[in-house]
C-alpha cells in the first residue's frame, strides 16, 4: 500500500515530532510512504487535493482531532472519488485526542503502526453542520467560547493546561447569550447546546452511549447554564458517565436540530476547533461516511 502521512506541526506545539517520525519509520519498513510536515491549512489542503493523483490508499493524519475533521471536509469539498479500500488513519498528536479513545488506540508506537497498516477499517458516521461535517462533536455557546478565547501560541506552550485556565475564566465570568433551539418541532431557549457523535467529551470522559460508527448523534440542550449547575454536570459525567440524572438538560437523539442566535452571533466549535461565530446553525444527520482505521 501507498501511504500519505501529514503531520500538523501546530498541534501540541510540535512536541510530537520524534514520536511521529518513529511511527513513520515503522510503516516505511514494509510500505511506500510520503511524509509531509505542515504548518498551515493551505499546505495541508494542497496535499489532500492530490491524494488520488498520487495513488495514496491510506491518508494518515498526525495532529489533533480537528486535523482529521479538516482532512475529511477537504476530501468532500474537492469531491474526491475514493475507493472502498481507502481509509484514514489517526496518530494522536493533539491536545484532547478524543478520537484516540473512539478508535481504541494506545500510545505505543508499534501498536499504532500495526493499526495504520492493517485492514481493520470501519465507516464512520459524519454529521453535517451547515455546509461542513464533523466526526466527534459540535458545541454551540459555552465550550465554544473557551475554544475561541485560546491563543494558538500559548496553546503550543501550555497544552491541556490552557483549556483548564480558560475554562476557569469562563466559569468565573460566565456570560451566556440565549439561543433559540428548534428540536422535534418545539422551540426552546438555551444557553448552550452540545451535539455529540462521540461517546467521549473533554478528553476521555464518557458522556454518551453513542459512538462515531453509529448512525445517530446525541443532542444536549442546556436551558439555564449557571455555575452550580455546571459543577453538577461535571460531577455527573465524572461519576456516572452521562447527564441523565439532570432535570435541567434536555437529551435528544434526533436527525436534525436548528439554532438561531436571535440577532447575535453565537460561538461554535467542531471537533475542538474554532468554527467561527454564526447566527443560523443547522445540524443534521448525513449520508456521508468515510473509512477510519481502528485498533483491533
Amino acid at each position: 500500500m501507498k501511504f500519505c502521512l501529514i503531520y500538523n506541526k501546530n498541534s501540541a506545539g510540535g512536541r510530537k515530532s520524534k514520536f511521529i517520525k518513529k511511527i513513520y519509520n515503522e510503516i516505511k519498513i514494509n510500505h511506500e510512504i510520503d511524509f509531509f510536515e505542515t504548518t498551515s491549512i493551505i499546505e495541508a489542503s494542497k496535499i489532500i487535493k492530490d491524494i488520488i493523483i498520487n495513488n495514496y490508499q491510506r491518508l494518515i493524519l498526525a495532529g489533533g482531532d480537528g486535523s482529521v475533521s479538516f482532512a475529511i471536509n477537504e476530501l468532500i469539498k474537492n469531491k474526491t472519488i475514493i475507493g472502498d479500500d481507502f481509509a484514514i488513519g489517526y496518530i494522536p498528536a493533539g491536545t484532547a485526542n478524543i478520537l484516540q479513545a473512539e478508535l481504541g488506540m494506545t500510545k505505543n508506537i508499534k501498536n499504532i503502526a500495526k493499526t495504520l497498516t492493517s485492514n481493520n477499517l470501519t465507516k464512520t458516521n459524519l454529521v453535517k453542520i451547515n455546509d461542513q461535517y464533523f466526526v466527534l462533536m459540535a458545541g454551540i455557546g459555552w465550550d465554544a467560547q473557551i475554544v475561541q478565547s485560546i491563543n494558538t501560541k500559548i496553546k503550543k506552550i501550555l497544552g491541556k493546561i490552557i483549556f483548564g485556565l480558560k475554562g476557569l475564566e469562563k466559569f468565573i465570568f460566565m456570560n451566556n447569550n440565549k439561543v433559540k433551539v428548534t428540536i422535534d418541532e418545539k422551540e426552546i431557549l438555551a444557553d448552550w447546546v452540545l451535539c455529540t457523535n462521540s461517546k467521549y467529551y473533554a478528553g476521555h470522559h464518557k458522556i454518551a452511549d453513542t459512538n462515531i460508527f453509529e448512525n445517530n448523534f446525541t443532542t444536549y440542550v442546556f436551558k439555564d447554564l449557571k455555575r452550580l449547575k455546571l459543577l453538577y454536570y461535571v460531577y455527573l459525567i465524572t461519576i456516572y458517565g452521562n447527564l441523565k440524572k439532570s432535570t435541567s438538560v434536555i437529551i435528544k437523539n434526533v436527525n436534525e436540530i436548528k439554532m438561531d442566535g436571535l440577532d447575535k452571533l453565537i460561538p461554535v466549535q467542531i471537533d475542538g476547533d474554532n468554527f467561527g461565530s454564526l447566527n443560523k446553525i443547522i445540524i443534521k444527520s448525513s449520508n456521508k461516511k468515510i473509512n477510519l482505521l481502528k485498533a483491533e
